[in-house]
């Protein structure tokens, strides 16, 4: 009897330790918009999380402080290059904050744009697939998300629902995922788990001078939208100038990493 009474116990306090630890991963993340492949900036990123909350940070000052970038990124041909602004990283980074507890999800986009958003439903497909990352066994799973479509790779030793980025939802911790052409590609380094480290999870950090404003999710596509247009009429106007044939339209999911196609 005394036994069937302890198991229980045992076994809730270790399940309560289990959910107290907290990780952090070490990633690199690629970003190649329209180069159709892993050839743009490769920043240095990393992913802090415990059991109720995940905190992403990628193109940070101080992440990339020996990293050299390149001003110009061509596709694999050489024939098509993407030009970058000369400060890609900033003090605090592009950021994702996801609070389970709240199904909540708050980022930041360009100088002063904020979001928060209800935590986005991805309808994964899980893969009879694996492979080695490290020291773990990896599992395979994909979807169509905001017009890109992505692998990602789990592990199950750490049954928390967190990844890079948005990605989000998998039985495992995404430690490896890309879109079909690779041109947004975040790959595993590292990982410490359970870690000491101590990371502000609390919030998404704001210099002092920015606004205090949030973004609903239905304002961050109309600012798409916005951007689209714009790009379109400014070649139609050089086309025009030039007296040269209009080119063709660009699909979205050409233009941003999220295009809701």
């Amino acid at each position: 009897m005394r036994k069937s009474i302890l198991l229980p116990i045992f076994v809730f306090i270790s399940i309560s330790l289990y959910s107290q630890q907290k990780g952090i991963v070490y990633y690199g993340q690629i970003e190649s918009l329209r180069l159709k492949g892993p050839f743009g900036p490769d920043f240095n990123a990393f992913l802090a999380f415990d059991s109720n909350t995940s905190y992403y940070v990628v193109a940070m000052d101080s992440l990339d402080a020996n990293t050299t970038f390149k001003k110009r990124y061509y596709t694999e041909d050489g024939m098509t290059a993407r030009q970058f602004p000369e400060n890609i990283t900033s003090r605090y980074g592009k950021q994702v904050l996801f609070k389970r507890s709240q199904d909540s999800m708050y980022w930041n986009k360009w100088k002063e744009y904020y979001v928060a958003e209800v935590k986005p439903k991805i309808e994964w497909e899980l893969v009879n697939e694996t492979k080695q990352i490290g020291s773990f066994t990896a599992f395979k799973a994909k979807c169509n998300f905001r017009g890109r479509n992505y692998t990602a790779w789990y592990v199950l030793e750490i049954p928390l629902p967190y990844g890079p980025w948005k990605l989000q939802g998998l039985p495992g911790l995404i430690i490896e995922a890309y879109d079909e052409y690779k041109e947004f590609y975040v790959y595993f380094k590292s990982i410490e788990y359970p870690t000491s480290l101590q990371i502000d999870m609390s919030k998404i950090k704001r210099p002092d001078d920015h606004t205090k404003k949030w973004n609903t999710l239905e304002d961050y596509k109309k600012r798409l939208d916005h951007i689209y247009e714009r790009m379109r009429n400014t070649s139609i106007t050089i086309a025009e100038k030039m007296n040269t044939d209009v080119p063709e339209q660009q699909i979205k999911s050409e233009v941003f990493l999220e295009s809701f196609d």
